[in-house]
């Protein structure tokens, strides 16, 4: 901004091309309000107003805004003369032993460039299982764990930390929770007696859950995402030895639940996360990963498994949908990993978990890295 002040006459017309290499959605809140938004310059140039639009998007809503400004870029470490960047890491937490018996405690985050596992705090309160995970603004929220648990967990990336947040309105198990437009919503669960069709909305500005519509059909163990500014929830448990094909999808904007094409499968125990606007569901016990596009409402097989698996880990790292842990077709757990490269069609092994490890959260967040 100096620079173009100092000869304001000539360098304006370049002050555009200029802020669209700045990482304006990483900047705090705070500076980019007071000093970026409020500038005259900034302020009288329209070509700017797209790109602090994509700020304020993303100071609302996360990772759910997609661009290249909202990559960190690396940067110079000075105490150890090493480069240091926010990379994106995979981040895997508790989940049941092989036997499915014991409840693991752990969480360990995984840096697909190095290949190596470093432990984060250990999941806190009793031991869970088969409870709801998800990201916002780039910090881990888990609920549940057992049957009519209400309690809701964050982990901060910035303390490094477990901080409890404002109990879920309704106990719940084996729900699903997911983020859209900078709010969360969990979905279904089971009560210990029911299958529930309630769904809550968690606002972290104050803290607090508030009912939404239900769903049109009570699930659990469900494959939910958000794409394209909708939730989608996939398949699920309707009752103790019956399934669904159903996909339900909420428009927030209207409060309202739709059913969309069924999916080519019936089951639960299943995952879902979304890349480039396509959603992509593994788990199950299904012998593939499928993709459905809302755009055309339509599913597809996107890539055969080395062998089927339930309540293995799901997130997108890299660019790559990555698979990690879960049980086989004998209730064994896992602790296999791989990444599907969309572009190529190809399923690419990758480092194994810390440990055998099924019905466990698995989500991506950026992490600091030392090289």
């Amino acid at each position: 901004m100096r620079w173009v002040r100092h000869h304001g006459a000539t360098r304006r017309g370049a002050l555009k091309d200029l802020l669209a290499h700045v990482r304006l959605p990483l900047l705090d809140p705070v500076y980019f309000l007071e000093k970026v938004e409020t500038d005259q310059l900034i302020q009288g140039c329209k070509d700017c107003l797209p790109l602090l639009q994509e700020a304020r998007r993303y100071h609302i809503l996360g990772t759910e805004v997609s661009s290249v400004r909202c990559r960190p870029r690396r940067y110079h470490c000075f105490p150890c003369s090493r480069s240091m960047e926010l990379a994106e890491a995979i981040v895997v937490i508790g989940g049941c032993d092989r036997k499915g018996l014991l409840k693991l405690p752990f969480v360990d985050a995984l840096h697909p460039e190095s290949k190596q596992w470093k432990p984060l705090p250990n999941v806190p309160g009793c031991a869970k299982s088969e409870f709801a995970a998800c990201t916002l603004k780039n910090d881990i929220y888990i609920s549940g764990g057992h049957v009519a648990s209400r309690e809701v967990w964050m982990l901060s990336s910035q303390l490094n930390v477990w901080i409890r947040v404002a109990r879920l309105q309704k106990g719940r198990w084996r729900h699903k929770m997911a983020s859209l437009q900078g709010k969360i919503y969990a979905v279904g669960g089971y009560d210990g007696v029911y299958r529930l069709s309630s769904v809550e909305c968690y606002d972290p500005f104050s803290n607090s859950w508030a009912a939404v519509a239900p769903l049109l059909e009570a699930v659990s163990s469900p494959a939910v995402a958000s794409c394209l500014h909708k939730l989608y929830v996939i398949g699920g448990a309707t009752e103790d030895g019956a399934n669904t094909e159903k996909v339900q999808c909420y428009d927030p904007q209207g409060n309202t639940w739709s059913l969309l094409s069924p999916a080519p499968f019936c089951q639960r125990c299943i995952n879902a996360v979304t890349l480039d606007h396509v959603i992509y569901v593994a788990g199950g016990l299904l012998s593939a990963v499928f993709s459905y596009d809302p755009r055309s409402d339509a599913w597809r097989e996107a890539a055969l498994l080395p062998g089927p698996l339930e309540s293995c880990g799901v997130t997108v790292c890299s660019g790559k949908i990555h698979i990690l842990g879960g049980q086989d077709e004998n209730g064994e757990g896992s602790d296999k990993a791989f990444a599907l490269d969309v572009a190529a069609g190809v399923m690419e092994p990758q480092p194994p978990l810390q440990r055998c490890t099924s019905y466990h959260g698995c989500v991506t967040i950026l992490r600091s890295t030392c090289r």
